[in-house]
């Protein structure tokens, strides 16, 4: 009957607001009622609804270390000149890079902040299924129910079920957002202030840790990489200085012609870019010992999670607002119906 009224009111051709307005005066008890109605239910909704409260941390990424690929590369370019070929692309290329969304969304992170045990206001060590009461058999779920009937998991299948329901919850609960500047906002969402600032600092100390053990890394290959070829040049410069010498031995000045001064002058080049790819290797090889001992971050946390003074989420007075207006626009639409319903009969 509902929709049949509907279909009729839109099949008209002109709508009578002076009925409209009657009608509303006629119900606007019942109006009142049914607003007043939804305001305490949003009301009560605000109130039982758990709170939740954000933290952040704004992380600002530093970037490549451009000195060091221009001066091999630039080394590169001068052997290659004099046909000498150091082979230094593989260097180059295996750099690593880091998307920092990629490393906050992986499994292993989130699989360390929901081992990790953390201070709550009802345990002083806890992780987050247990926390979150993801284990707690009392809690009724349809999944349950169907899977008490089929037939019990092992323990081992329970484990990982309870872990991807905490991932799954761990992911809605921790926001990333990627400024056009570069800047990255990651903001935890958890129903304890304190607790949402420590895990958005424990993730802030698990990146920065994280791109530290690979830089070093790459430093070490860095380092070994210059070693190798220090060692190479080391020998092509005897190797270039002894073919001078006995050249020498066996042609005197005296006796030169102008062949043996075009031998002499090209063995005298070679001798010299050997020592020059020797000396800069030599400079490389000295840096890239210091900045294997260094510590030199790649990443900058620019804003530490602080525990939140107010709560992110439910926003009541948005939800008190647009509960009792939409219960007030249904009564009000409910009371024209019921109207067009009656005077229909």
């Amino acid at each position: 009957m509902f929709w049949g009224v509907i279909i009729k009111m839109n099949q008209k051709n002109d709508i009578d607001i002076f009925k409209i307005t009657n009608a509303l005066k006629g119900g606007k008890a019942n109006i009142l009622y049914i607003t007043c109605l939804g305001f305490l239910l949003s009301i009560i909704y605000v109130f039982i609804a758990t709170p939740y409260y954000q933290s952040y941390i704004s992380i600002n990424p530093i970037g490549d270390n451009i000195n060091s690929s221009r001066s091999v590369g630039g080394l590169q370019s001068l052997a290659s000149e004099y046909g000498v070929n150091l082979n230094v692309g593989d260097l180059i290329n295996d750099k690593p890079s880091f998307y920092i969304p990629d490393i906050v969304n992986s499994r292993v992170l989130k699989k360390a902040v929901i081992s990790n045990k953390w201070n709550t206001i009802e345990s002083e060590s806890i992780d987050l299924i247990n926390y979150w009461k993801i284990n707690d058999s009392t809690r009724f779920s349809l999944g349950k129910m169907i899977k008490s009937i089929i037939g019990a998991d092992s323990a081992s299948n329970l484990e990982l079920r309870y872990m991807d329901a905490a991932i799954d919850r761990l992911t809605e609960q921790v926001l990333i957002q990627e400024e056009e500047s570069g800047l990255i906002v990651i903001s935890v969402l958890m129903e304890e202030p304190q607790l949402a600032a420590d895990m958005a600092n424990y993730i802030s100390n698990y990146i920065k840790e994280y791109v530290s053990d690979i830089m070093l890394s790459y430093s070490s290959r860095h380092r070994e990489f210059i070693e190798e070829r220090l060692q190479y040049s080391k020998e092509e410069l005897s190797s270039s200085e002894e073919e001078l010498k006995e050249f020498s031995e066996k042609n005197p000045f005296a006796v030169d012609t102008p062949e043996l001064q075009l031998q002499r002058g090209r063995l005298m080049r070679n001798m010299e870019v050997n020592q020059q790819v020797y000396i800069t290797l030599r400079q490389q090889y000295e840096m890239a010992r210091i900045n294997e001992l260094k510590e030199t971050p790649v990443i900058n946390i620019l804003d530490f999670g602080e525990p939140a003074s107010d709560e992110e989420k439910p926003q009541k007075t948005l939800i008190i607002f647009l509960t009792t207006l939409l219960f007030l626009v249904f009564s009000s639409i409910f009371v024209v119906i019921k109207e067009e319903i009656t005077s229909n009969e």
